[in-house]
């Protein structure tokens, strides 16, 4: 695997690792708006924004992390799916359904924890390099 390649897939383990942190925390802050604090929704408004940006990021790194990172293509569908499903989240959120709101957010907690655990075991393919050719 070159250096360019390897350096991909660290990046990638690097966002979704980020990327599951920020979910948890989007958890941790809706726990303090049941408990009626300002701050719970201040930092989960706040949280909110930014993760959908580093969703994004997440489904480009996840490509490149592909190829030509070496790792399998099923983690981009993930990354897409979880950019849906968080853009459907705020939607939901601003309209203030939490009868959805709350259990598509375990959804994407679980997801996105899930996805984080299976990049920092994965191993890629070995490129294939082509071999010598020799002159006879």
């Amino acid at each position: 695997m070159g250096e360019r390649a390897g350096a991909t897939v660290v990046l990638f383990r690097g966002v979704t690792v980020l990327h599951a942190a920020m979910t948890v925390t989007q958890a941790v802050a809706a726990g303090a708006i049941l408990q009626a604090s300002t701050v719970g929704l201040i930092v989960h408004q706040a949280v909110g924004g930014t993760l959908l940006l580093v969703a994004f990021v997440q489904v480009a790194v996840a490509a490149l992390a592909w190829r030509p990172g070496g790792l399998p293509a099923w983690p981009i569908g993930v990354s897409a799916g979880l950019v849906a499903a968080e853009v459907a989240q705020v939607a939901v959120g601003a309209t203030g359904v939490l009868a959805v709101h709350i259990p598509l957010g375990v959804a994407i907690v679980g997801t996105a924890m899930c996805l984080a655990v299976w990049t920092l075991r994965a191993r890629p393919a070995r490129v294939l390099e082509r071999p010598p050719v020799i002159a006879t």
